[in-house]
């Protein structure tokens, strides 16, 4: 039943997003290598605006450019709970079926009631604790960004992108069937099924959140005034700036697990058209926002860093509010909804009005070039940990080898290895291609290595944390 619920809940997140925003998601080569600067990845302006300058040898245009990426935490609990809820809700049906035979008691119905009780309300609590999952989809704007180099004035770069990603879990409240003796007799000499969903009582529910997020950004680079101590090292300094106009909705919506156990059995088409209607009101209304980051880059013969601040001037975004004056909402499923959201907010599992503060975050990347960058490794990572839309912390570091020769039908090969250092256990793994200078796919696995072929479920099923690909078509000339 929940299982159903967050399948369609992801299908219709990922049917109507179209996504890239360099603060949240990575896509194009970052994907498989991460933040890094190198003048032969196309996607290194979309992190330090300093490197603008550096991807302006050649003209690209961009045609195509989207990512897919999800994460998640907690599915083996996941799958095994819901094995284990549906073995036992047709256990009670066969033994309510040998009363109506005869060959039961209400006693061994009641029993049976009982232990998914038990069994429910423990596995709730379980997922609420162990489980969500986190899907975004990512596509550029055709022909974007736009460079301009103007010679000694600098480089300009104009961007538009969007970002679309949503977290859905579990709250836990407790859990109880309404369903005694008397109720079993009656359902049975009605000649009726006993349902244990229409004697649900709880307040446990799915909590969605999602994130509409739209950027315009103009990005200036150009290098920075002779320094004596950089002169005297012959290292050549470039600084850059990016302001960012966001447009955004973020929302959050609680769905009461009865109802939505209730709707996927039944009307699985109603819980479908109340969940792409709170979807799709994430376009109905924006709010807007200025962020503002700032690049250096640091060159010595072959050797490049690149230090990015994000998000100088520390804007805030806003959810929605939940909860309020309930008694006053006439609507009686919005009215349930906004007493659950009262109830989590009182025993501290949410907040009922809530922002996101665009908090300043500074990353690190240094790569080292060989034969004219035909080759090269690189590294680049978080200086401190960092808060997404939903309030997860992630610092990630990652390592990466680039093969880039230069004659357009030789495929060039990028492989990158990472961790995130909040949560050491899995490791990134990424693998990128790119085909006659046009073609470029990357792809990244987040995993618990050791665990991904346990023979225990799991572990197995907890093994993969994360997944993204990404794939884009550019001219270059």
């Amino acid at each position: 039943m929940i299982r159903s619920s967050l399948a369609l809940t992801i299908a219709l997140i990922s049917s109507v997003s179209w996504a890239d925003n360099i603060h949240y998601l990575n896509s194009g080569t970052a994907v498989t290598v991460g933040p890094i600067s190198n003048a032969q990845l196309g996607s290194s302006g979309r992190f330090n605006p300093a490197t603008i300058s550096l991807n302006t040898d050649h003209t690209r245009l961009t045609l195509i450019d989207f990512a897919a990426n999800i994460q998640l935490q907690g599915l083996g609990e996941f799958d095994t709970v819901f094995n284990n809820m549906s073995d036992q809700i047709d256990s009670i049906s066969t033994t309510f079926d040998d009363f109506s035979n005869g060959d039961a008691s209400v006693g061994d119905v009641l029993a049976g009631v009982n232990d998914l009780e038990t069994s429910f309300d423990s596995n709730v609590q379980l997922l609420a604790d162990s489980f969500y999952i986190k899907p975004g989809i990512v596509a550029g704007l055709p022909l974007m960004p736009l460079n301009f180099k103007l010679g000694q004035v600098g480089t300009f770069s104009v961007g538009a992108s969007s970002l679309t990603q949503a977290r859905a879990s579990l709250l836990h409240g407790p859990i109880t069937f309404d369903i005694d003796a008397q109720t079993i007799s009656d359902t049975n000499n009605a000649g009726n099924d006993l349902d244990p969903i229409d004697y649900l009582r709880t307040t446990s529910s799915l909590y969605l959140k999602q994130a509409q997020i739209f950027n315009v950004d103009l990005s200036y680079a150009r290098p920075l005034p002779a320094i004596n101590f950089l002169d005297r090292n012959d290292i050549s300094a470039t600084g850059g700036v990016r302001a960012t106009v966001i447009g955004y909705n973020l929302q959050k919506t609680l769905y009461p697990i009865k109802e939505v156990a209730r709707q996927a059995v039944d009307d699985s088409g109603t819980l479908t058209d109340n969940l792409k209607d709170d979807v799709m009101a994430g376009f109905e209304s924006f709010n807007f926002n200025v962020t503002l980051d700032l690049g250096v880059t640091l060159q010595r013969n072959d050797t490049l860093v690149g230090i990015t601040l994000y998000n100088l001037n520390s804007p805030e975004i806003t959810y929605n509010t939940l909860g309020g004056d309930c008694a006053s909402v006439t609507d009686s499923d919005a009215q349930n909804e906004c007493f659950h959201a009262e109830y989590f907010a009182s025993v501290g599992d949410i907040t009922l009005e809530e922002s996101h503060h665009l908090a300043p975050r500074l990353t690190l990347d240094v790569s080292q070039s060989f034969f004219d960058n035909r080759l090269a490794v690189a590294a680049a990572g978080d200086l401190w940990r960092k808060n997404d839309l939903f309030g997860d912390q992630s610092q990630n570091l990652n390592v990466a080898f680039l093969a880039q020769p230069k004659a357009w039908y030789w495929p060039r090969l990028r492989l990158g290895i990472g961790k995130d250092l909040v949560d050491l256990d899995p490791t990134q793994l990424g693998l990128g291609l790119s085909l006659f200078n046009f073609l470029q796919i990357d792809a990244q696995m987040n995993t618990v290595l050791g665990d991904l072929f346990s023979t225990d479920q799991i572990k197995q099923g907890n093994a993969l944390r994360a997944y993204s690909v990404s794939a884009s078509v550019n001219l270059a000339f």
